[in-house]
């Protein structure tokens, strides 16, 4: 079962896009596939609390994270599952696959998607990702790069909050790195979508969590991220 819930804060104050914090107007849905067409399988649930990364800096998307803390436990089935948080020993290599999904538009300006869509994304170095001719260094060591030089993969608006994750063959396990965060435009060359990088956070995380463990039965805890669908979507940075 989960308690707990990890999302970017972005959606809770986007640029150019009102999401609520008023924790009554949320709600959590687990299990979809098709946005609008709920099964037996699929899950909701109303939010308790919101937790903001209080260095969130509205101007750089830095420390973009946030909790959210689950009305009632949700128990998991073949549809909805947990994903392994990040730990010090994982290391990338050529046999690590990476991926994105959510319900954002399929290009930039364009129309979502009502059925969840996928993409096979690279890690770039943060060396690249920040040299002049791409994001010329206004990307902290607090977010991860991912997507292709070319721009042909990326994440657009309305995936922001998403999971990046990448299986490690050598655990047979998903690891989620990073929660989809910003970018300038989409599937622009040399502009790779920018993410979260959770392995900065797994304390923070940590540190919430087990400060709740006073009111909340333990194994109700997330220690496992999970995939996250709210009912506001909220968008990459887009010049006007």
């Amino acid at each position: 079962m989960l308690h707990w819930l990890q999302s970017c804060q972005s959606l809770i104050i986007h640029r150019n896009l009102f999401c609520p914090r008023n924790r009554r107007l949320w709600r959590a849905a687990f299990g979809y596939h098709h946005l609008y067409k709920p099964t037996k399988y699929t899950k909701r649930s109303r939010i308790n609390a919101i937790r903001i990364h209080s260095d969130f800096n509205k101007v750089t998307y830095d420390h973009d994270l946030a909790l959210f803390q689950l009305s009632r436990p949700i128990t998991y089935n073949n549809y909805i599952q947990p994903v392994c948080l990040p730990h010090s020993s994982l290391s990338l290599s050529k046999l690590t696959t990476c991926y994105i999904t959510g319900w954002g538009v399929k290009k930039e300006n364009g129309t979502g998607s009502y059925i969840l869509q996928e993409a096979e994304v690279e890690i770039i170095p943060l060396k690249t990702c920040n040299r002049v001719d791409w994001y010329m260094g206004m990307i902290s060591e607090n977010s991860l790069c991912a997507g292709s030089e070319s721009g042909k993969v990326d994440s657009c608006q309305g995936d922001s909050g998403g999971p990046l994750v990448c299986y490690f063959p050598n655990e047979n396990k998903f690891y989620q790195l990073g929660v989809t965060s910003h970018g300038y435009g989409c599937g622009r060359p040399k502009l790779p979508g920018i993410y979260v990088n959770l392995a900065k956070y797994t304390d923070w995380i940590d540190n919430r969590l087990h400060g709740r463990t006073t009111t909340l039965c333990i194994h109700h805890t997330l220690t496992f991220l999970t995939v996250l669908l709210v009912t506001f979507h909220c968008t990459k940075i887009t010049p006007n």
